[in-house]
């Protein structure tokens, strides 16, 4: 039985990566930290197999945490998550239980991937990262290279080659400084993720954890129709659930925060206008 910690600072990521992780079966309990809450080193929350660590944006503050929950919690594994993997590794002193480092945009089944090789005592890092020059990518920059495990545990078969596995989504370095947000609009939201406007109304306001009924009223619209917006938007995106199509907006660059819905009259009232 597992136990996996799961840190992720932006919240909507966290949902998606909570739904994920959720859904992967794995045998053993996932606890979802606030990384805005007081982190106390219960009993229950200390040696934890697995911590999966969502670096944020402000590096600084994010490996002060890391470094603090290593010390305290002393998860026996770590899975770093970043929009930077090369800057995040090329860091001179990485937590010892560092045993994985996987881009934020990887796909679902990278994830799942990597979760399961690091809780099996192997590890899971960027192949590009052990082999290209400084100056370039190299052939290989699409695949994520697992290193032969260091644990005396796993049998020595494993520790002739490195194993590659192709990933569909390991991009490029983010820029150092990101344009200037601004609410994403439905047009925007819709025309990015290939779905219509009302769909993406829908996911925006369903990613903050307001349920159907809420959803359909805000929207002016009948439950039935604003489940099958759902529906219809989560075969669109090609997902099962609301946490998978949270996450996979992400990945495609949308950001769901979506200003919401101006006041609109009561559903009944509307229709007898």
């Amino acid at each position: 039985m597992a136990s996996i910690l799961l840190i992720e600072h932006h919240p909507l990521l966290r949902l998606g990566l909570r739904h994920l992780l959720a859904q992967a079966h794995l045998p053993g309990d996932l606890i979802d930290i606030d990384p805005a809450a007081p982190i106390d080193p219960e009993l229950w929350l200390t040696d934890a197999d697995l911590l999966v660590y969502g670096l944020p944006s402000d590096a600084t503050a994010g490996w002060a945490q890391l470094d603090d929950l290593c010390e305290r919690l002393r998860p026996r594994r770590v899975l770093l998550l970043t929009e930077r993997p090369a800057a995040a590794l090329s860091r001179p002193a990485l937590p010892e239980s560092v045993r994985g480092c996987l881009h934020k945009a990887a796909s679902a089944e990278a994830l799942d991937a990597a979760v399961r090789l690091v809780l099996a005592g192997g590890e899971c890092f960027p192949s590009v990262l052990l082999s290209e020059p400084a100056g370039g990518r190299g052939d290989d920059a699409g695949t994520l290279a697992m290193p032969a495990p260091s644990a005396p545990s796993m049998p020595s078969a494993h520790a002739a080659a490195p194993v590659v596995v192709p990933l569909h989504a390991l991009r490029g370095e983010t820029p150092a400084t990101p344009p200037a947000h601004t609410n994403e609009t439905p047009s925007s939201g819709a025309h990015l993720l290939n779905i219509t406007e009302r769909q993406y109304e829908v996911l925006a306001l369903l990613a903050r954890g307001y349920p159907i009924k809420t959803v359909s009223r805000m929207l002016n619209i009948s439950v039935a129709t604003a489940k099958t917006h759902a529906c219809t938007l989560y075969q669109r995106l090609h997902v099962r659930n609301k946490g998978e199509a949270v996450y996979v907006a992400l990945q495609r660059g949308a950001t769901l925060d979506w200003a919401g819905p101006p006041a609109v009259r009561p559903l009944g009232a509307c229709q007898a206008a």
